[in-house]
């Protein structure tokens, strides 16, 4: 498999020359690009600038890179303001999955949601059964929030087995919102949905899935969804 070695645009510099605004785009229709290193199919993307310049940056950057940042007037170093910037997406993925669950729940008029609604605000991740409820609720619902904005417990034997106990049709919505690596793991367990190709290389690397689904996949937003999240005095954090 090959894969794709990133190097920073032309025009960058320096990206220590760079400083974070603490804006935060959350793009749940995963399409937004990389200002630094071009990548694409992203869902967090970090404003930066330098001057008059400003780009969005991708979590591969702001990890590599020695970005600062300055919060009311105190400078933050590269090591700071990363975690500072973490911290912040960490709230922001709570935030925009949980409105998304309410809203899910105010369209469709189903108990089990509440169930959801609790699980995800116990544990910021869905179980494979919870996720399989909230996303047939999404389809029925007509929202266009990409499911892979959510993240499935699939380390644990008991989610495994929860997840290969789901109906096929379950299966395969969960499966959308899966990692490749929770995919592989999963269809080696011989859990892939009906209609998703499994070919194995040879030597002990766990087999290679390809995705041929014939069901509907949950649509996408078209928009970016762009949320500030600067900090302001307000004597709260």
């Amino acid at each position: 498999m090959v894969q794709n070695r990133y190097t920073l645009c032309d025009g960058v510099g320096n990206p220590q020359d760079w400083s974070y605004t603490w804006q935060i785009s959350d793009d749940v229709s995963l399409s937004s690009d990389c200002g630094f290193c071009g990548r694409n199919t992203l869902r967090f993307t970090y404003e930066v600038t330098h001057g008059p310049e400003t780009r969005w940056i991708c979590q591969h950057c702001v990890s590599r890179y020695p970005v600062g940042g300055e919060i009311d007037g105190d400078v933050m170093g590269p090591k700071a303001a990363r975690a500072y910037a973490h911290g912040l997406t960490a709230r922001l993925k709570q935030q925009t999955c949980s409105e998304v669950i309410r809203r899910v729940q105010a369209a469709v008029p189903d108990a089990t949601l509440e169930e959801v609604v609790v699980y995800f605000d116990r544990n910021l991740q869905l179980s494979p059964l919870h996720a399989a409820k909230l996303f047939a609720a999404m389809v029925q619902a007509g929202e266009e929030t990409n499911a892979g904005v959510f993240e499935i417990q699939t380390r644990s034997n008991a989610h495994q087995q929860e997840f290969g106990a789901l109906p096929d049709s379950e299966r395969t919505l969960v499966w959308i919102a899966l990692s490749p690596q929770q995919r592989r793991r999963l269809a080696s367990l011989g859990f892939a949905p009906e209609g998703t190709l499994v070919r194995r290389n040879s030597g002990r690397k766990p087999p290679r899935v390809e995705i041929q689904l014939a069901a509907p996949r949950i649509p996408v937003l078209s928009e970016v969804a762009a949320i500030d999240l600067t900090v302001k005095d307000d004597g709260n954090q």
